[in-house]
C-alpha cells in the first residue's frame, strides 16, 4: 500500500471515530434527558392522581359533616329552608365550586344554599338521592341540575339513627374545576364521560403526547368514555436534533469531499497532515479531551501556512460546537427549567452521593426541605405566571443565602430541597431560620406575604437517602401543622 493511502486512512479514522463518540454522546444525553422528563412526568401524574384522590375525600367529608348535624336534621324534619340554606353556606367555597342540596325522603328539594331561591321541585327519581334515602353513601358521577358532576351524597340521619332526608354536594366538571386538579403541573385533563361533551383544562387543540388516566376514584354512575392526561412539549429535545443533523452532515462531509481532497494533496502536504492525524488519534481516548484537542487544532491553524489548516479549522468548529451542545445537555438534563436550579434527579445523584461520603468518612449531613405556605391561593389569587415569579424569586433567595455550603434545587411543585454535606444540625437549623426570615421579608411583586415552612434532619448511621428526606419532612408536616412560617426538627 502507497505511503499516501496509508496516511489517508490514518488521518481519516480519527476523524470518524470522534464524530462517533460525538454520536454516541449525543445520543446518551439524549436518552438521559428522556428519562428524567418521564421520571417528572411520572411524579406530575402522581400528583394528579392524589388532588384528585383528596378532592373527592373533601366533598364526602363536606356530605358527611352537613348530614351528621342534628339541628339539620330536624330542619329538614321541619322542611325549614331558611335553616338549611344557612346552613350550606357555610360549606360553599368561594370559587363557587361545590352545590349543595337538601332533600326529604321522597326527594322534594328542601333548600339549594348555593341558588337560595330555588326550592320545592322533586328529585325522586335520581340515583343518588334514591341510595341516600335508603340510608348509603354515594359517590359517583351524575348529572346534577344539567351539568355532570362528580356528586357525593349522604343520608340526613335524626338522632344518628333515623333518616329524615338527604344532601348531596356536587362538583361539575368545568374546565375550571379540571385547571385546578393541573395546577401548577404543566399538565392538561380531558374528561369525556359517556353522552356528554368533553370537558378541558385547555382550549381542545392540544397535540402533545397524552397518558389515559383512570380516576380510581368512582365507579358508579355515568361511565366514562376516556380521560387523558397531556404532557408539556419538551422543547429541550430541540437542540439534540440540531445538533444530530449536523453531525450527520459532518460525516458526509468526511466520507465524500474531504478523502478526494487529501487523495489530491497528500503527496505534496505529507507533513501538515501528519501533525494533524497526531492531534486526532488523542480523540479516540476512551476520556477524550474535547477541549485540549480542540485549541491545539486552532493552534495549529494558527500557525499553518498550507491547504491542511482549512481541515484543521473545520474540525476546530465541529468540536467546539459538539462541546456547547453536550455541555448545554448536561445543564438541562440537572436543572429545573422554571426555577433554575438543580432538579429533582440531580438532587437525588447529590444526596446518593454525599450518602456514600458520610459511610466512608463519617463527616456531619443534613438536609432542609422547604414549602411555600398557601402556595395554592398565590396561583388563584395572583394568577399562575404570578405563582411561577414566586418560584423563581425563593430559589433565588435559597442560592443566594445558602450559597457554596450546599446544593439547592426544587424537589418538586413549591417544594425545595436543600443539602448541607458537613453541617451539623444546630448550624442546618439556623441555616434554615435565616432563610425562612429572607424569604419572609423578601418583594415577591405581590400584595401579600410569602412565608415558608421547613423542616431539617441530620443523617444518622444506616439512613438513605429516602429516609433521610423522609425524617425532614416530617420536620415539615409539624411545621404545616404548627401554623405555619416556622421551622422544625424532623425526627431524629
Amino acid at each position: 500500500m502507497k505511503l499516501y493511502w496509508k496516511v489517508l486512512i490514518t488521518a481519516m479514522l480519527p476523524l470518524f471515530l470522534v464524530l462517533g463518540l460525538g454520536m454516541y454522546q449525543v445520543n446518551r444525553s439524549v436518552r438521559i434527558h428522556e428519562e428524567s422528563v418521564a421520571e417528572e412526568n411520572r411524579l406530575k401524574v402522581s400528583l394528579l392522581r392524589f388532588r384528585l384522590s383528596s378532592f373527592l375525600k373533601e366533598m364526602q367529608k363536606t356530605a358527611s359533616i352537613l348530614g351528621a348535624s342534628g339541628d339539620a336534621a330536624r330542619a329538614v324534619e321541619g322542611a325549614d329552608t331558611d335553616y338549611l340554606t344557612a346552613w350550606g353556606k357555610l360549606f360553599l367555597d368561594g370559587g363557587g365550586t361545590y352545590r349543595i342540596l337538601f332533600t326529604d325522603l321522597d326527594g322534594t328539594v328542601l333548600s339549594r344554599p348555593h341558588d337560595p331561591f330555588r326550592f320545592g321541585d322533586s328529585l325522586r327519581s335520581h340515583p343518588a338521592v334514591r341510595s341516600a334515602a335508603e340510608g348509603r353513601d354515594v359517590a359517583a358521577f351524575y348529572e346534577i341540575e344539567g351539568f355532570f358532576s362528580i356528586v357525593c351524597a349522604a343520608p340526613v340521619k335524626l338522632y344518628g339513627e333515623i333518616p329524615v332526608g338527604t344532601v348531596m354536594v356536587a362538583a361539575p366538571v368545568s374546565p375550571a374545576l379540571l385547571a385546578s386538579f393541573v395546577s401548577g403541573t404543566s399538565l392538561d385533563l380531558l374528561v369525556e364521560p359517556e353522552g356528554y361533551p368533553p370537558a378541558a383544562s385547555f382550549d381542545g387543540t392540544c397535540g402533545r403526547s397524552f397518558l389515559s388516566l383512570d380516576p380510581e376514584l368512582v365507579h358508579e354512575g355515568i361511565p366514562m368514555k376516556r380521560v387523558l392526561v397531556f404532557f408539556p412539549d419538551d422543547l429541550a429535545i430541540t437542540p439534540l436534533t440540531e445538533l444530530h443533523s449536523n453531525l450527520v452532515i459532518a460525516v458526509g462531509f468526511f466520507f465524500i469531499a474531504l478523502p478526494l481532497g487529501l487523495f489530491l494533496m497528500l503527496r505534496r502536504h505529507l507533513r501538515p497532515y501528519a501533525r494533524l492525524m497526531e492531534n486526532l488519534l488523542h480523540l479516540s481516548d476512551k476520556d477524550a479531551d474535547l477541549p485540549g484537542v480542540r485549541e491545539r487544532l486552532e493552534a495549529e491553524d494558527g500557525n499553518a501556512r498550507n491547504e491542511v489548516s482549512a481541515v484543521t479549522a473545520a474540525v476546530a468548529r465541529i468540536l467546539k460546537m459538539l462541546e456547547e451542545k453536550i455541555a448545554l445537555l448536561e445543564w438541562t438534563s440537572r436543572t429545573d427549567a422554571l426555577t433554575q436550579v438543580n432538579n429533582r434527579l440531580h438532587l437525588d445523584r447529590v444526596l446518593q452521593r454525599e450518602i456514600g461520603c458520610i459511610e466512608r468518612e463519617d463527616p456531619p449531613l443534613s438536609v432542609l426541605i422547604l414549602d411555600l405556605d398557601h402556595f395554592k391561593d398565590i396561583n388563584d389569587t395572583f394568577g399562575h405566571q404570578a405563582g411561577d415569579g414566586v418560584l423563581r424569586k425563593t430559589a433565588g433567595i435559597l442560592s443566594s443565602v445558602v450559597g457554596g455550603r450546599g446544593s439547592v434545587g426544587r424537589w418538586g411543585g413549591e417544594e425545595f430541597l436543600v443539602i448541607l454535606p458537613g453541617t451539623g444540625l444546630d448550624n442546618a437549623f439556623l441555616l434554615a431560620e435565616e432563610i425562612r426570615c429572607e424569604v419572609e421579608r423578601g418583594d415577591f411583586g405581590i400584595t401579600r406575604y410569602v412565608t415558608v415552612s421547613i423542616g431539617v434532619a441530620q443523617a444518622v448511621a444506616g439512613d438513605t437517602p429516602v429516609s433521610l428526606v423522609r425524617r425532614a419532612d416530617v420536620g415539615l408536616y409539624r411545621a404545616k401543622a404548627g401554623g405555619r412560617n416556622r421551622t422544625v426538627l424532623g425526627e431524629r
